[in-house]
Parts: structure tokens; C-alpha cells; sequence
């Protein structure tokens, strides 16, 4: 159910025409009154707003991310997608992403200055979608917090991502029942497609690696599948419920089961960079994949539904991005080890790894060799090093050392046996 626009106050005799920001603000609080009613939160709080030029919202957005995580952190993720072969050798995933999430941009919620921010330009349609959206971030905000969930901690990406998603979800829920009146006049496919082709119609967009888009869509049809599940079993006291005890991986935002059971990840130890560490090579980013991130990976060789199963099975990972410099020149080497649940899981893995990877090592001109092995329901993959320069990436490895290096991850991680449940949080 939807509120009606108020009326507007009937004007004095001698009036001036309405200041834009006057405007805005009537609009913000319209619209936060809509979202109140249907999500069932209370307004605390007024929700400052200003407008500003697409170019100018896409920049503050770009500095906002830039002020949130790290540079060299961006640029290890890019190198770790290039070395799994997901975007192109030569891309440039720290330009590529400030494009797409600028190019994509309508408007969003400041959590740190509790203000909307919204393009000036927007169309009504687009401007109602935008207000419910973001507006219902900020009315979470005022119930549950959400600057503490926003803020860049290393090794945590995966969790990252299942509060990121979770978030996004209960927004996107939100949005679809005042524009559509429910939610569940939506499905996931429906909205799946209409953010697909939201983005590949812009120019950035079609231009964008498969698996950046697909990050960048997985957040909002993910969160939005778990919390219409919760809005099931509950209604919005369910969905209130997860906002006191957020997801601890993207395993339990994609499985309703396991977020209600808080079935945790297994632990898993850094796969050694083993001959690698010698030549002086040294970690930039150790951090968690998710379920998430590996259905997103299997996307790229296998079709949508074949990813999602084989993903499903996933117990824990750690993924390594190492670095060395080498007379001005920065080197690369990635390491991933993956845990599944069964035997079985990790063929269905195995099986696609295959596929793009092939059997042996497999020697790479630019992104230099890559190998993997699977044992029990583990798979370890090592990838590189490759070298960074002007002409594009070159390889500075062999299969020979690639081979001692997968030995040495196996050795230097703990027996399945051994390993311990993560105690929830």
C-alpha cells in the first residue's frame, strides 16, 4: 500500500516560485513518509537533501569509495579477477569500476552525513525509484545503523559482501512496495533482468567484464531474494530480526537455512606462497571469496544455473594477492584454496575448473602459468606471477615453480580434520 502526494499548500497572493531546495526537501519528506508506512520503521529524523550534477554525484561517489577502501586494496582485487581470467589482462579494473558505478549513478544515501543526495536531471520515474531506495536506507539508518557496516575491513570481504547485499535487499524490497505496491509482484528472474539490462544499455556498461556487472547487480537480486524469504516466513519483523544479527558470509544470505541456523564457514589458513615468499614476494590482500564470489567465477565458463548449484556447496576459502617490485616493476601472484562441503561439491568445482583451466598447468604468456589441484573436497589454485608494464602484462613464471608452489600450499594449510568451525558472532 502506498501514500497519496500530499497536496501542495495553496499559494499566497504575491508568492515567489519555490526554491529548488524547498522542493527537494517536500519531495524527501513525502517520499520518507511512503517508506515509513510500508516498511514500518519510525521517521526519527528529518533527511537533509541537495541535488547535484550527474558528473558531481558520480565524483563524490567515486571520492567516497576512494576515502572508504584503500587504492592498492582495489588494485589487488583487479589483479586477482585478471589472474582467475575473468576481466581482460589488460584491464583497468580501478578506472573501470569509478566509470561504472559513475555512469550508473541517480542518487544515495550519505549514512556518515545521514543526508540524500540526488541527481538534478532525473525523470519522475526515475526520481520516485531513486527517493524510495535510498530513502529507505535512511530510514534503516535511524533504526539500525549503518555506518558501522560500511566501513573497509581487511580480510572480510566476504562478509562485506553479505551485509552489503542484505542491506541492498531490504532497500530494493522497500522501493518495489511503493512502486509496485508489493514486493512480491517481483521475482528474482524479473529483477535480475531488469538490473542486467539497466546496465549493459548504458555505454560504460557494455563496455564492462561480465563479472564486474555481475558484482555489481549480485548485491540487490541477492539481497533481495533473502529478505523477501525472511518477509515470508515473518513479514518485517523477520527481516528486523537479521538487522540485529547480520549475515556472517554470502553462504548464509543465499540460503535461508543456514542465515537462521547461523551455520558458519570453515576456517581456512592462507595458502603459502611458498618458493615465491623467497624472492620476496609479500602479501597485499588476504581475504575471503564467499559463496557469492565463486558463483560469480563459475558465471564466466559455465551458464548461470550451473554456477549457482556447484557454487551452493562451498564450506570456506582464503584467497592470497601477493606483490613484489622488481626493478620499478610490480609482479603479481595469486593463490586461492577452497574448502566444500562434500567430495562431490568440490568435483562439480573441479569440473568447471577444467573447463577454463585445464587438466595441467597450463602456461600463460601474460598472466603467467596456472595450476590447480584437487584433493578430498579441497581445491588449491596458484596463478603467476606476471609482471605489470607499459605493453601490457608478461609472464615472470614457469609451471616448474608452479608446481612447487601448489606443493607447498598443501603442506602449509591444516588437515580438513583439523580444521574449526568459525563461532558466529
Amino acid at each position: 500500500m502506498t501514500t497519496p502526494v500530499k497536496p501542495a499548500a495553496a499559494p499566497l497572493e504575491i508568492a515567489e516560485a519555490p526554491k529548488e531546495e524547498d522542493e527537494s526537501a517536500r519531495l524527501i519528506a513525502e517520499m520518507l513518509d511512503k517508506v515509513a508506512k510500508v516498511r514500518g520503521l519510525p521517521i526519527k529524523r528529518t533527511v537533509p537533501g541537495t541535488t547535484l550534477t550527474r558528473e558531481a554525484l558520480g565524483q563524490r561517489l567515486r571520492d567516497m569509495v576512494g576515502e572508504e577502501i584503500p587504492k592498492e586494496v582495489l588494485v589487488a582485487q583487479g589483479e586477482m579477477l585478471a589472474a582467475l581470467e575473468v576481466v581482460p589482462p589488460d584491464y583497468d579494473f580501478l578506472t573501470g569500476m569509478m566509470a561504472l558505478l559513475g555512469g550508473r549513478i541517480a542518487g544515495y544515501y550519505d549514512p556518515k552525513q545521514a543526508t540524500m543526495v540526488l541527481a538534478g536531471d532525473l525523470a519522475e520515474a526515475e526520481a520516485t525509484e531513486t527517493l524510495a531506495h535510498e530513502l529507505a536506507h535512511a530510514l534503516a539508518d535511524q533504526s539500525f545503523p549503518l555506518a558501522p557496516h560500511v566501513k573497509y575491513r581487511p580480510g572480510e570481504g566476504d562478509r562485506s559482501s553479505a551485509v552489503h547485499a542484505f542491506i541492498e535487499g531490504d532497500a530494493t524490497s522497500t522501493m518495489l512496495d511503493v512502486t509496485l505496491g508489493s514486493a512480491f509482484a517481483m521475482n528474482e528472474t524479473a529483477l535480475r533482468v531488469a538490473f542486467v539490462a539497466s546496465t549493459l544499455l548504458s555505454e560504460v556498461g557494455a563496455k564492462t567484464p561480465r563479472a564486474i556487472n555481475s558484482s555489481l547487480v549480485a548485491p540487490y537480486v541477492d539481497g533481495f531474494v533473502c529478505v523477501q524469504e525472511l518477509r515470508r516466513l515473518g513479514d518485517w519483523r523477520a527481516v528486523d530480526e537479521v538487522w540485529n544479527d547480520l549475515p556472517e558470509t554470502t553462504e548464509q544470505l543465499l540460503h535461508i537455512d543456514k542465515l537462521l541456523a547461523r551455520e558458519p564457514a570453515e576456517i581456512i589458513a592462507n595458502p603459502s606462497l611458498g618458493p615465491l615468499e623467497k624472492e620476496g614476494y609479500r602479501p597485499v590482500i588476504e581475504d575471503v571469496m564467499g559463496e557469492q564470489g565463486l558463483r560469480i567465477l563459475l558465471e564466466d565458463i559455465a551458464v548461470r544455473s550451473v554456477a549457482k548449484e556447484a557454487a551452493a556447496g562451498w564450506g570456506g576459502d582464503k584467497v592470497v594477492v601477493a606483490e613484489r617490485v622488481d626493478q620499478g616493476k610490480r609482479q603479481v601472484a595469486v593463490s586461492y584454496r577452497l574448502r566444500m562441503d562434500t567430495v562431490l561439491d568440490a568435483a562439480e568445482v573441479a569440473a568447471q575448473f577444467e573447463r577454463k583451466y585445464g587438466k595441467k598447468c597450463k602456461e600463460r604468456k601474460d598472466l603467467g602459468p596456472v595450476a590447480w589441484e584437487i584433493k578430498g573436497r579441497d581445491i588449491v589454485l596458484v596463478s603467476g606471477p606476471y609482471e605489470r608494464q607499459n605493453e601490457g602484462p608478461r609472464s615472470v613464471g614457469s609451471c616448474n615453480v608452479s608446481k612447487a608452489w601448489l606443493s607447498a600450499a598443501w603442506k602449509a594449510a591444516p588437515s580438513v580434520g583439523d580444521v574449526v568451525k568459525r563461532a558466529s558472532r
